[in-house]
């Protein structure tokens, strides 16, 4: 469920920020287990100016990257969690996500 840049929707302000702080709490959560991870807001930034009509340029779904043994990325539609490895996990509850996160990074 995890995106690319190319396919990405743009995002208005509001729901970016309220992206970005859901996966700030999945990031602390993480913290708490030993697991860093750095978040990141991307925009997308279209330059055809000779192309009509052009895709629209605007920020798009913020990335949380989680660094450990098991590297990956974490991003939220506002209700789930969606990791690069095929998980997903409600947002609600971002501890339990982090120690399945955590768990998984110690067995590998």
């Amino acid at each position: 469920m995890l995106e690319t840049s190319a396919n990405s929707p743009i995002l208005a302000e509001a729901e970016v920020s309220r992206r970005m702080r859901l996966l700030s709490e999945l990031q602390a959560a993480l913290a708490a287990q030993g697991v860093r991870a750095v978040l990141a807001r991307t925009h997308r930034l279209v330059l055809k100016y000779n192309s009509s009509p052009c895709p629209p340029s605007g920020l798009t779904n913020p990335k949380l990257h989680i660094l450990s043994s098991r590297p990956g990325v974490a991003a939220t539609d506002g209700d789930t969690y969606y990791l690069s490895w095929d998980q997903v996990f409600p947002v609600d509850d971002p501890i339990a996500a982090a120690e399945a996160i955590a768990g998984q990074r110690q067995a590998s």
